[in-house]
């Protein structure tokens, strides 16, 4: 992972963390876990493993560059209250629990890892939502996004959206929050670099980028 980084790409991480106003935790969310699988393609592999594994790659990447990183899980475990009695209300409990993660670090930002689904098979492309109750998270879903597509989707037309009240975090987030959908698993070639660990690798690594790119425009007032 760290054979990413080039020495003109340390110098703009100093740099960076120098001078920028941005946060220096960032809280990484790796999407279900645990029972709740997520989506899923012909393969058979669930969701949450690649949640999981980008969200570890994401970490590394952030932590070797002098960031706080937090994660709402580390494991393919439910963070919720799992003595409750039906899935529905289990899955209520993570979301809250997630929720009480990011809101305990106070000044943060907040990425959360996803992957996408839909019943026609010929969509593809990593599609970026972000929260619309702080004014940074747009320009921080923009920075991933242009990043994302210069290094791996070049043929990618798809804009950040904002989130609505069906994806929960981003809805009651307060800080620079954004979801990225990395790619379709419903897409048979998709599907298939989503699962490769060198291609997790990849994403994790266009999403860190985006998030110097962001990191680097907000600065200092002189």
């Amino acid at each position: 992972m760290l054979s990413f980084l080039s020495y003109r790409r340390i110098d703009q991480i100093a740099s960076t963390l120098e001078s920028s106003q941005a946060p220096k935790t960032v809280v990484i969310d790796a999407g279900h876990g645990g029972e709740d699988g997520g989506a899923s393609g012909s393969s058979g592999i669930p969701e949450k493993e690649i949640n999981l594994s980008i969200s570890k790659d994401l970490e590394q990447l952030l932590t070797v560059s002098g960031y706080h990183v937090v994660m709402t899980r580390t494991s393919d475990t439910s963070i919720g209250d799992n003595t409750l009695g039906t899935i529905r209300e289990r899955k209520v409990s993570d979301m809250h629990e997630r929720l009480k993660i990011l809101q305990k670090q106070g000044n943060c930002i907040f990425i959360s890892i996803h992957q996408n689904y839909f019943t026609q098979s010929q969509y593809n492309g990593t599609q970026i939502f972000y929260s619309k109750n702080n004014a940074e998270s747009k320009p921080l879903a923009e920075d991933l996004r242009a990043k994302v597509m210069e290094l791996l989707q070049k043929d990618n037309k798809r804009q950040a959206k904002p989130a609505t009240s069906s994806i929960f975090l981003l809805w009651e987030a307060k800080v620079p929050a954004v979801l990225v959908e990395c790619g379709f698993l419903s897409n048979a070639e998709e599907e298939t670099k989503l699962k490769d660990p060198v291609y997790q690798k990849k994403i994790a690594f266009a999403i860190y980028s985006g998030f110097l790119d962001y990191c680097s425009g907000i600065r200092q007032p002189s």
